[in-house]
């Protein structure tokens, strides 16, 4: 027999660890002291200990391990650790996203000797209907852009189309490109449903599902939007992602008073493609 800490010992486990295992019945002594509460092990409980240890390694949980160790068939040990494989799985695809953020940022670091953006996040978003007004501009480029934006958003209240439509998120903005310079600039309310009827030249629309780089801005349109699309590419790039289509802008503290402009705050997507698996 062995004492509590020759058994620690020779495990190269704490005794504080046999101690809890004897406290939840994964490993009992062999004898204890009756008058003195001392443990005692023997010789053929170090397997026990070493296969509850090996389990743990496999990443098992201690109530896990105590079912393996009771006895069980060989199809529920394979389900477990069947279960256990896609779990191991699950966080190797989670380490391997998190490498893959390290390594952008270094190679952005590389490329723009520069701080890297660190809000720019991956986001899929659904398809939505929504009621936009548009209007041509000709250039994207915030000069030709934003004051196209700017009477349509006060055509939403002139028209009265807030008081017609449940939205279900703030304003946003998005464009449509066009053969040439022009493009459309619209100003749009997402909506729980399609309208019976809107007052031209408000339209109802579907913007499909697309899979975005995200980062939040804050200050006037035409003075964040130029780096911060920049630095959506370049993270876009970064992580070999292909980006497509003008951006959408959603407008999620909009300000009234020109003064405050500073204060107002836009989330800003830019949707891309993920490069294709190669065929095995």
């Amino acid at each position: 027999m062995f004492s509590i800490g020759e058994f620690a010992r020779m495990g190269t486990v704490s005794v504080r660890t046999l101690r809890h295992y004897d406290e939840i019945g994964l490993l009992r002594p062999a004898h204890v002291d009756p008058e003195t509460g001392y443990r005692s092990y023997s010789a053929d409980q170090l397997g026990q200990l070493n296969r509850i240890i090996a389990l743990k390694d496999l990443g098992f949980s201690l109530t896990q391990a105590g079912k393996l160790l009771s006895g069980i068939t060989v199809e529920e040990l394979r389900g477990m650790l069947a279960l256990r494989r896609a779990q191991l799985e699950q966080e190797l695809d989670e380490y391997t996203t998190r490498l893959r953020e390290v390594e952008a940022r270094l190679h952005y670091i590389e490329g723009e000797n520069a701080m890297p953006a660190d809000d720019i996040t991956v986001k899929k978003i659904p398809a939505m209907g929504v009621v936009a007004i548009g209007g041509t501009a000709p250039g994207i480029g915030p000069e030709h852009a934003v004051p196209v934006v700017n009477r349509a958003r006060v055509q939403f209240d002139e028209l009265g189309i807030p008081g017609l439509v449940t939205a279900t998120g703030p304003y946003m903005i998005f464009f449509e490109d066009h053969d040439g310079d022009d493009i459309t600039a619209y100003v749009a309310l997402p909506v729980a449903e399609p309208p019976a009827a809107l007052p031209p030249p408000a339209q109802y629309l579907v913007l499909p599902a697309i899979e975005a780089v995200v980062a939040v801005r804050n200050g006037p349109a035409a003075g964040i939007f130029p780096a911060v699309y920049h630095d959506l590419v370049q993270y876009a790039t970064a992580h070999g992602y292909e980006t497509h289509g003008p951006g959408r802008d959603i407008w999620i503290n909009e300000i009234d008073d020109v003064s405050q402009v500073e204060e107002q705050v836009f989330e800003i997507q830019l949707a891309f493609t993920r490069p294709q698996a190669s065929p095995s």
